[in-house]
């Protein structure tokens, strides 16, 4: 890999010059993939007669295949590095992507949404860790943070308008050309991360000095300060320092994973309080996600100059309020609903979605970078599971009330926060932090 990009020195320049991106876009086709299902299962209802039941489990599965990718090759890539993941997950999305387009039973669906998620899964952590790891101290919020979320919300927009787009061509088999779809630009970042260099701090962990120094030079970086083959000792996750930032990243992601469904999940509801017919909820996710991407973008002006916790307990106080207002205040305001909605699907992506990924990736060291990420990652996509799954039962019975019961999380996000003062990394190395 290494003697290929070094011996074309031009073609390594340009991969180099384009790595973040490239590493960052594996989260486009994941936020295409994931409102992608949203969108065919307007189609699938009809097409297979599902109960609500199926449809909760085929909205789920997918993010319980991603739990199982984190964990197993999360591992993986600390052990075989993270260029090779990067090929195998994006070879398995294009395949099952395909697959699902021509599926002929609901169970055969599943089947494909499961390896998918597990495709998903495979990429997250290795992107966070990858990511982290090119990026300097001073940028890292916005390289490892909001550069991926923001290529996420882009798939997010990108899907909701494929299918604004095809849906009076495609009619009732919209679904399929959504599914296959989306293993075009799954095709085309494969073909281009053959170019990627591997990680220098991964390189350094192995003994690979050489090797490392030459992509930093590419790179224009000063050398790393990582340990040089340095023994993968899980034991060093289990105790002192290094558990209790793994703990307090985990408990911040579930919590806001949770909470921050809303911004998401909640948005029919909301849409459909307000008096909107349900054919026109194309358009508001699309607002949503548009409101989501301006959110990030201005907080990738600020996450690497200010205090992170200090953003962090703000943000999610912040949607504490919303969340509250927005059960308290129910059908008798609609522009007061509407108002309090955009703020909260704001700041949801402002704060606590992208602090969620840098802490993530500062969550072990790096011979342990790409487990210690995958786990607190993995309680995410539990959460959001689960959020699938029972959120249908909780809006019939509670109707938008159940947003309040939602937001209480965000209270506790800020909690761990505000007892977590490691989480003031702005600026800092990943060997510093490492060193605490």
């Amino acid at each position: 890999m290494t003697a290929i990009a070094v011996s074309a020195p031009e073609r390594m320049s340009r991969a180099l010059r384009w790595a973040p991106r490239l590493v960052a876009f594996g989260e486009f086709i994941d936020g295409y993939d994931l409102l992608c299902m949203g969108a065919a299962l307007l189609f699938l209802k009809p097409h297979f007669n599902l109960d609500g039941s199926t449809i909760g489990w085929l909205g789920a599965i997918g993010f319980l295949g991603s739990a199982l990718g984190l964990i197993v090759f999360g591992d993986m890539a600390d052990r075989f590095g993270r260029k090779v993941i990067f090929v195998i997950n994006l070879a398995c999305f294009v395949i099952a992507a395909l697959a699902s387009a021509f599926v002929s039973s609901v169970w055969e669906l599943m089947l494909a949404r499961f390896v998918i998620g597990v495709a998903v899964g495979m990429d997250i952590p290795t992107s966070q860790s990858f990511l982290a790891e090119i990026a300097p101290g001073e940028r890292r919020g916005r390289l490892a943070g909001s550069l991926p979320n923001m290529m996420w919300l882009g798939g997010a927009i990108a899907s909701v308008l494929i299918t604004m787009a095809i849906q009076p061509y495609t009619g009732e088999n919209t679904w399929r050309w959504l599914f296959g779809l989306a293993a075009l630009p799954a095709l085309g970042v494969l073909i281009a991360r053959q170019y990627l260099p591997e990680s220098p701090r991964w390189l350094i962990t192995q003994g690979r000095l050489d090797e490392a120094r030459k992509i930093t030079d590419a790179l224009g970086l000063p050398m790393p300060a990582a340990k040089s083959a340095t023994k993968r000792d899980y034991r060093i996750l289990l105790s002192g320092h290094p558990l209790r930032k793994l703990a307090a990243t985990t408990a911040f992601c579930t919590f806001q994973a949770f909470a921050g469904a809303v911004a998401t999940i909640a948005g029919p509801l909301v849409f459909s309080t307000a008096g909107f017919q349900v054919g026109q909820s194309l358009y508001f996710a699309l607002g949503s996600f548009i409101l989501g991407f301006i959110g990030v973008a201005l907080g990738s002006l600020v996450i690497d100059r200010v205090n992170r916790r200090t953003l962090g307990i703000a943000a999610c106080l912040c949607n504490f309020a919303c969340g509250v207002g927005i059960a308290v205040l129910g059908t008798k305001s609609v522009p007061g609903l509407f108002c309090l909605y955009m703020i909260f699907s704001m700041m949801s992506w402002f704060g606590p979605a992208t602090l969620s990924w840098v802490w993530c990736a500062e969550a072990a060291p790096t011979q342990l970078r790409g487990v210690g990420s995958a786990i607190p990652q993995c309680a995410m996509r539990l959460v959001i599971a689960l959020n699938v799954i029972m959120t249908p039962a909780l809006v019939a019975r509670f109707g938008i009330q159940v947003i309040g019961f939602y937001v209480l999380s965000y209270l506790a996000a800020a909690i761990v926060i505000g007892c977590s003062p490691f989480l003031d990394s702005a600026g800092v190395e990943l060997e510093e932090m490492d060193s605490v």
